[in-house]
């Protein structure tokens, strides 16, 4: 503890004598200014000591800041980099393509998704289809064929005949 105060103690004399030495420079700054200026400077004493008592520094005033005035930061200078001239070199031309007549692709008539080949398979059964029967034909599930018969209906592209058993609209 006792450490402690000491070099408590020892801070605030460099404390004293870093803000006497700012006085100072202070003093100094505005005898420059003004001297640049080309006004004459009066300086003001320095406090006196006073045996036995200790004078206090009066510390150092600053401009006061305008409403609406914000710090300014230090932004580092930006790196500039020097980019290299490259040449060019003359490529040689390729000979023109010859144009020739497109012809025009034929597009497929019906895409093979799982719902157009359901309803292929029942265009074959007039009577109607089973479940089993589109699930053993289509390799597909029974989620996937419950699925694809239910939105077909809805959309009146089939109609259920009975149970299980569906036929095109």
């Amino acid at each position: 503890m006792k450490k402690l105060a000491d070099d408590l103690k020892a801070v605030s004399k460099e404390i004293k004598a870093l803000s006497r030495k700012l006085d100072q420079l202070s003093k100094k700054a505005d005898k420059l200014m003004k001297a640049a200026a080309g006004k004459k400077v009066k300086t003001k004493a320095a406090p006196k000591k006073v045996a036995g008592k200790k004078v206090k520094a009066a510390p150092a005033k600053t401009a006061p800041r305008k409403k609406g005035a914000k710090k300014v930061k230090a932004v580092p200078a930006k790196k500039t980099i020097k980019k290299r001239a490259v040449k060019k070199t003359a490529t040689p031309k390729k000979p023109a393509a010859k144009k020739t007549a497109k012809t025009p692709v034929e597009k497929a008539a019906v895409s093979t998704t799982p719902t157009n080949k359901v309803l292929t398979l029942m265009k074959s059964y007039k009577k109607g289809v089973t479940i089993s029967q589109l699930k053993e034909q289509s390799g597909l599930n029974d989620k996937q064929i419950s699925n694809i018969l239910h939105r077909a209906s809805k959309e009146g592209k089939i109609q259920r005949i009975s149970r299980g058993v569906y036929q095109l609209a």
